[in-house]
């Protein structure tokens, strides 16, 4: 078996890589729980209902932006014009019911 001395450097470097997939398994973990708590349910759009409004008014587990995201690639939306009548599946938090 051959033994491999390494430089401080070099240890410093594999710390820090190791440190790095330690952070980003968390922040996948952490971001799968978040997604965890958003339960989809059906809304029928009004006239004058945007996006960034259902954003504001419903308890979610997201940033605005994050919720945007979410309902734009959910319901298989281009852009974020909205039309009345129009039936939007929006995440809410499990833990507001």
């Amino acid at each position: 078996m051959k033994i491999v001395n390494l430089s401080r450097q070099e240890i410093t470097l594999v710390i820090i890589f190791v440190l790095s997939i330690v952070f980003f398994a968390f922040m996948s973990v952490a971001g799968a729980e978040k997604q965890g708590l958003a339960e989809p349910i059906e809304i029928v759009v009004k006239e004058g209902d945007t996006l960034w409004g259902f954003a504001t008014k419903y308890d979610h587990p997201f940033s605005v932006d994050e919720f945007i995201h979410w309902v734009l690639q959910t319901n298989e939306m281009q852009e974020s014009n909205l039309i009345a009548g129009q039936t939007l599946v929006i995440p809410i938090d499990t833990n507001s019911r």
